[in-house]
């Protein structure tokens, strides 16, 4: 199956091949033609199965034949939601629609403005959706049509409430929810809003096809000259570095910086135009080095990126996944590099450490590997 052979409207078959996208991903293959007849979905897939284009593709020929009124699609965050507009206008980029998207975090009066006009395709955060309807500056009865994106995280940052509040007031003709999990609170919100569905379920454990996993005890004093040592090696190669804590995310960069390393950051703290510029330079190659918090551990699509190093460890074991799923995709090896703080060999000595340990225990304190592990699946994260 390709795309030109879907029965699908020409414009998107044009965008999707001006975008180089010839052959479907399974996500694809197998939601399009389902919600191209209208429908409703339910789909277990993970980051970079390539779900936006399986929504977007039926959602947009739909509207562009007359089959929908407009469509809604919400997700867990202004990153994510940037993401899926953008991916959105790239394939209706000959078919005339009109998409936008509203989230927190900056001014709200750009965005009235933006919905006085006709909105075919709207991304939204939950919070901030509501927002415009308390306002009474989006018309919410234009919407026959919502898209539940990434519904496990929005549950879990507790958007509950909001997206029932927003089902409620909209009552879509079509209901479709994506997300890595269906048990849980996710199964309630299908149970109590999506009446008939088809279920397509993904492979649930999904991560590169080729990475090297790579774990060392590193003194924390000596973390910064391992990973400009990484940094070097990798040359022009993008390496993306996961850390604790917004502010040192930013001291990172700087110390980066001052080595001649174009370094962007990437969390909680900067505003929306400071995110897209950081990964703008970060996707086109301008910056080398991205350092973030765990807001990017899903939910972004950057490719190509050969190093992830783990600065700082994950607090959970599904977060770790998330993060070294980054690499090693399309084919390519990557790899996943974990600091450790402690090195276990010392956790089993009694007594205090410090200036009274032995110098036996301080033999420790050098680099050492302790765990390499290299993935080969199948299909990519």
């Amino acid at each position: 199956m390709k795309f030109e052979d879907m029965e699908i409207s020409a414009s998107l078959k044009e965008a999707l091949a001006k975008m180089e996208y010839t052959t479907p991903t399974e996500v694809q293959e197998r939601v399009i033609p389902v919600m191209k007849e209208g429908s409703n979905v339910i789909v277990r897939s993970h980051t970079g199965s390539g779900k936006t284009i399986a929504f977007g593709v039926p959602l947009s020929d739909r509207i562009i034949n007359r089959k929908s009124r407009a469509a809604l699609v919400l997700g867990p965050t202004r990153e994510l939601v940037v993401q899926v507009k953008e991916e959105l206008r790239k394939i209706n980029r000959f078919s005339g629609l009109r998409v936008f998207e509203v989230y927190g975090g900056h001014g709200i009066e750009g965005e009235m403005q933006v919905l006085r006009g006709h909105v075919d395709i709207l991304c939204a955060t939950p919070g901030r959706l509501l927002d415009h309807i308390e306002r009474g500056s989006i018309d919410i009865g234009m919407f026959d049509t919502v898209v539940l994106d990434e519904a496990d995280r929005m549950l879990d940052m507790g958007f509950i409430d909001d997206i029932r509040k927003i089902l409620e007031m909209v009552r879509p003709e079509r209901t479709h929810l994506f997300s890595a999990t269906l048990d849980g609170k996710v199964a309630v919100l299908i149970q109590d809003y999506i009446a008939r569905y088809e279920e397509i379920l993904l492979q649930e454990e999904i991560i590169g096809t080729d990475i090297i996993e790579k774990k060392f005890v590193v003194p924390r004093e000596q973390k910064f000259k391992e990973l400009y040592k990484y940094v070097q090696e990798a040359g022009r190669e993008r390496v993306l570095v996961f850390v604790s804590t917004k502010r040192f995310a930013e001291a990172l960069r700087e110390r980066l910086y001052r080595r001649g390393v174009h370094a962007v950051s990437l969390h909680g703290d900067l505003s929306q135009q400071k995110r897209e510029q950081s990964l703008f330079a970060f996707k086109s190659g301008r910056a080398t080095v991205l350092i973030a918090t765990d807001v990017a551990a899903r939910g972004l699509q950057i490719d190509d990126i050969k190093y992830v190093i783990n600065y700082d460890e994950a607090t959970d074991a599904e977060t770790h996944r998330h993060r070294i799923g980054r690499t090693g995709r399309m084919g390519t090896k990557g790899y996943a590099i974990t600091f450790l703080d402690e090195n276990p060999v010392q956790r089993s000595y009694s007594g205090k450490q410090g200036r009274g340990e032995s110098n036996g225990q301080r033999a420790y304190k050098g680099i050492r590997e302790v765990k390499s592990i290299q993935f080969h699946l199948e299909r990519g994260y």
